[in-house]
């Protein structure tokens, strides 16, 4: 078993790395945590630089580390947003306007309102936390609820390029837990 102080934790060929979000990548609304690991829509565009890699319609940000083999692991803590979704999308995907959506997106998503965008997998129920399981190798990613260990979702397909985690967050906040946190 593998464990990171208060960190969040990939368990990647029984390694353990904790997982970052990519500050460099985040919407100009979104304001990360000092550790990377908690993102928050501030509701006001930030002033930071356009750079090319960064979201500029969503308020999604990716992790700091992408795969391209293996098998991946993290726990995101949705309980405080009350529309969110999160999954893998490749590296090469569109952050610029509004296609991002539109392919190479793997995701779940929940919004308490009933409404919803792309193509990710609709979750009817408010949750606490979802986990997230890449078996890149295999061709799937796998969503769950780690508190009640019920399976909501599994993509099956033929991954080709580096896939990176990410996470939209459009209310609140969202949070990257240890794999094993209670």
């Amino acid at each position: 078993m593998c464990l990171i102080n208060r960190t969040s934790v990939i368990i990647h060929n029984n390694l353990c790395s904790p997982v970052i979000l990519d500050p460099n990548t985040a919407d100009p609304h979104l304001v990360l945590s000092d550790d990377l690991t908690s993102v928050r829509d501030s509701g006001n565009k930030q002033p930071v630089p356009d750079n090319p890699e960064r979201f500029n319609c969503y308020l999604c940000v990716l992790g700091s580390e992408g795969f391209n083999s293996g098998t991946h692991c993290w726990d995101v803590e949705v309980k405080e947003s009350s529309w969110w979704s999160l999954g893998v999308t490749t590296a090469s995907n569109q952050r610029k306007g509004l296609g991002f959506f539109n392919t190479d997106v793997w995701s779940v998503e929940y919004n308490q309102c009933g409404l919803f965008s792309g193509s990710s997998f609709r979750v009817e129920q408010k949750l606490d936390r979802v986990r997230v399981n890449l078996d890149y190798d295999g061709g799937t990613v796998s969503f769950s609820d780690p508190v009640t260990n019920t399976h909501l979702h599994t993509y099956t397909t033929t991954f080709t390029h580096t896939l990176f985690p990410f996470s939209w967050c459009s209310s609140n906040s969202l949070r990257i837990l240890p794999v094993n946190s209670q």
